[in-house]
Order: structure tokens, then sequence, then C-alpha cells
């Protein structure tokens, strides 16, 4: 049934609930300039990465689940028009790792009191669930991957759940493919490299890759600008392909590219800077950083 307040119907839309890598702004026990700062103003915060997605019903559709869902529910209710705070009709995960599913418990009789919510992930992500006793709210739905479904019947768009390699430590990873009736959208919010990737699917580049899967806008994973933004600490342990490797793999936006939207921002990011010069230079390639709240149509 879709959302019963403030019923909207028409378009599919998807909705950025937060940007932020799985820590947040500010992130816990740091004290650094940007964290300190977004401790004092609340304007500056930053939540994990989350997407919602309003089907043509009016439905809302949760991808991920993150620390701060009260917040991000309230941000799909504003920037989708849903008036009061959406209900989440389904749940869809890319993974466990804490920032994408420390939100679950939530849906319990300790705050929503929720029953038999669909839970859509890989087997893998759903043993870590009932592993981690998370279960109990939802109804838990195994999904194959490269398989296109529909969320809920009248929705409008199907997902298409996309392996992608990823630190596979607790469960597996994937990549949501969002097809809506004139776009489709990739999220991947986290991946180890580029090269892992591109060499599971015989990809010779990025742009290929997107234009195999048939995307039209990517929210691709931008966690760190480079190398050389957390001094002291070992990368190799949190592998994610920098921003600027990306760029340099991509190169400039030309006619016929899908749009390319970074997502997943580590505090340390100077892209949270939406007037930093590495901000600059992403959209002067013709690219662009994901904001909070903005919304893509489908």
């Amino acid at each position: 049934m879709a959302n019963p307040i403030g019923m909207v119907s028409g378009g599919v839309r998807v909705a950025i609930l937060g940007i932020a890598q799985d820590g947040g702004v500010p992130q816990a026990g740091c004290n650094c300039d940007r964290c300190t700062t977004a401790l004092n103003d609340h304007s500056l915060r930053l939540h994990p990465t989350s997407c919602a997605v309003m089907g043509e019903d009016g439905g809302l559709h949760l991808i991920e689940a993150s620390r701060a869902i009260a917040q991000q529910l309230g941000i799909a209710s504003d920037c989708l028009g849903l008036g009061g705070v959406a209900i989440p009709e389904t749940v869809c995960l890319t993974h466990t790792h804490l920032g994408h599913i420390d939100g679950l418990g939530q849906f319990g009789k300790e705050a929503m009191g929720l029953d038999s919510v669909p839970l859509m992930a890989s087997s893998k992500v759903l043993e870590v669930v009932i592993a981690r006793s998370l279960d109990s709210p939802f109804e838990l739905v195994e999904v194959c991957a490269n398989s296109p479904f529909m969320p809920t019947e009248g929705c409008g768009f199907r997902y298409t759940l996309i392996p992608i390699p990823h630190r596979d430590d607790q469960s597996d990873t994937h990549a949501i493919l969002i097809s809506g009736p004139n776009k489709t959208l990739l999220f991947l919010p986290d991946q180890d490299s580029w090269n892992q990737t591109l060499d599971l699917y015989g990809s010779e580049g990025v742009k290929s890759w997107l234009t195999d899967l048939g995307v039209d806008v990517a929210l691709i994973d931008g966690t760190f600008w480079d190398g050389n933004e957390l001094p002291g600490r070992d990368l190799s342990r949190i592998p994610h392909p920098s921003v600027s490797e990306s760029l340099s793999r991509i190169g400039a936006k030309e006619e016929g590219d899908p749009d390319i939207i970074f997502i997943h921002l580590n505090h340390s990011n100077p892209l949270i800077d939406e007037q930093s010069p590495e901000t600059r230079e992403v959209e002067s390639m013709g690219w662009a950083v994901a904001r909070q709240s903005s919304v893509i149509d489908l």
C-alpha cells in the first residue's frame, strides 16, 4: 500500500537523504575543524549515505538504513512533498557495514513499532541481519543479483542488484540499479577499486561499464579525495578509489555521457565544502558532488 501521508502520485523520484561516509559529519571522536564546527552548527551536519525512492503511486522506498533515519525520513517527506513524516514501504540494502544498517533497529518496538516491512537484500546480507537480531520488524526478501524486480506492485520502477567487490568480511556488496520510466540511476556508494570492479565485468573503462548497464545517472563512491587525506592512517585497510583517480579515469564529460555524481564523502573530504577548489575541479569537468535533500527525477 502506498504511503497514506500526503499522498503524491506521478513520476519516480530519488531523494538523496545523506552524502557522508558511514561515520557522518561530525564523526565520533574527531577533533578536526569540520567536525567540531558541525557539532556547534547543525546546518553543517551531514548524514550517512542513503536514498529514498518515491514511486509513481506515491509510495516511499528506503535504500540503506542509517542511524540518522529519523532526520532522513523527515528530509524525504520535505523534498518529495509527502507531508508529515513518511514511513517507508520497503527497505533495500547494499551491504552490512556500519552506516548502512545501524538504523534497522529503529523499525522495531523501541521506535516505529512496525511489523513485516519488506527488507530486500542478498542472502548473505540477510544472514547478518538475522545474526545481529535485527530482523524482527521485517519480512526478509532474498534478492538474486542481476535480476530486476519491483519492490511493490504499481511503484513504477525496478531495482537490480549489481555485485561489487568491497571488503566482503561481513557480507557481500551490491550496487543498486534503479530503473524508472525515463531514466536509470546507479547507486554505488562503496567499492574497493575500479580495477576490481571493471575486471569483474570485463569492462575497459568506467564510462563504457556505465553505458553497458544502461545508466543515465551514477551516484558513485567518492569517499576520499586522494591518498594524502588521512595522515597516519593506512588507507589500504579501508580501500576506496579516490575521487582524483576516478576523475583521471573518466576525464571530462562529453556528449552522451551519463551524469556522474560523487557521494559517500568522508568527513575529511574537501568536496564537502561546496566552494572548495576540489569541488570546482569536479564541476569544471562536467560532473557533480551529491548534496543532501537534492532530488533526481527518473
